[in-house]
């Protein structure tokens, strides 16, 4: 994607504002260079995108192959075991962990809805919030779920929810704290908060880094720049969900293997190391309102 000079605009660490110092982790030969805040440890693009520019990131026709969901179905997904079935299923046991049967769960950034229609499939109450118009009408459409094709900050419910999912959504967001806020707005106290966001201390994303830093590899985009201008990890997650209400109480994270539903005997040790030590380049972390 080619980014004009009236496009960007110069930031600072989310967290911990313009004062804190940061470390020049990589500059790109197109001016975009990427940091990591001394204080929080959260690494960050600057200069970026501004919010409307990031915004039409997903609105435009490449968000999505939509000919592709002409005959998609659910059901058929399902039996398949089509994209992202595997981490679906990751994300309903992780909330079993924490949330019993009936409890409420709103899934923001809910794409196409998968997480959504399995957590009712799974007997608990979901509904879903999306920005994207073309996400949202295949969530309602093809998956059927009751989605709402809007940004967190206009949408007003009926109930207050026991949980809420952030999957792969914090690291795209202009202002990840006011989101985090938003959430707890409609979060139940001691309700839980699920995320799942880049993690710049997996152990791929730490051999992409030398890689660059060697000069083997050259156009640094390896936590999905510009659509991606965050990367976290357990430190950062904490202290940015410290300023947003919430406490960091669990992190682990999963890796392709396992999401992609490759776990045999011979492999099953590891998953599950990696898995207990967040060793992989995504980090789940769960969130108890506080």
């Amino acid at each position: 994607m080619s980014m004009s000079k009236d496009q960007l605009e110069d930031v600072f660490c989310p967290t911990c504002g313009k004062d804190e110092e940061r470390k020049l982790i990589f500059s790109r030969t197109d001016g975009i260079s990427f940091y990591n805040c001394l204080k929080c440890n959260i690494e960050y693009a600057s200069p970026r995108l501004k919010e409307k520019s990031l915004l039409d990131l997903y609105e435009g026709d490449g968000w999505r192959d939509k000919s592709y969901y002409e005959n998609w179905t659910y059901e058929n997904w399902k039996k398949e075991k089509g994209k992202d079935y595997y981490l679906v299923q990751e994300n309903i046991n992780l909330v079993k962990r924490f949330l019993k049967s009936g409890s409420s769960i709103l899934d923001v950034g809910c794409d196409i809805g998968l997480t959504v229609k399995a957590l009712e499939e799974s007997g608990y109450y979901s509904e879903g919030v999306e920005v994207s118009t073309i996400g949202s009408k295949i969530a309602a459409e093809k998956t059927g779920i009751k989605v709402h094709n809007m940004k967190l900050e206009k949408y007003q419910p009926n109930i207050i929810f026991d949980g809420v999912f952030l999957l792969n959504v914090l690291e795209h967001l202009y202002d990840p704290i006011q989101l985090l806020k938003e959430c707890g707005d409609n979060i139940k106290q001691g309700g839980y908060i699920f995320l799942h966001v880049p993690h710049h201390k997996g152990l791929g994303t730490q051999y992409k880094k030398y890689l660059h830093k060697k000069g083997i590899k050259h156009d640094y985009r390896h936590f999905g720049f510009p659509a991606h201008i965050y990367a976290f990890d357990k430190k950062s997650l904490t202290e940015m969900l410290d300023k947003a209400g919430f406490e960091a109480i669990h992190f682990e994270s999963w890796s392709n293997i396992l999401t992609r539903g490759k776990v045999n005997v011979f492999n099953y040790f590891l998953v599950q190391l990696i898995k207990k030590f967040s060793l992989s380049d995504y980090i789940v972390c769960v969130a108890k309102k506080i």
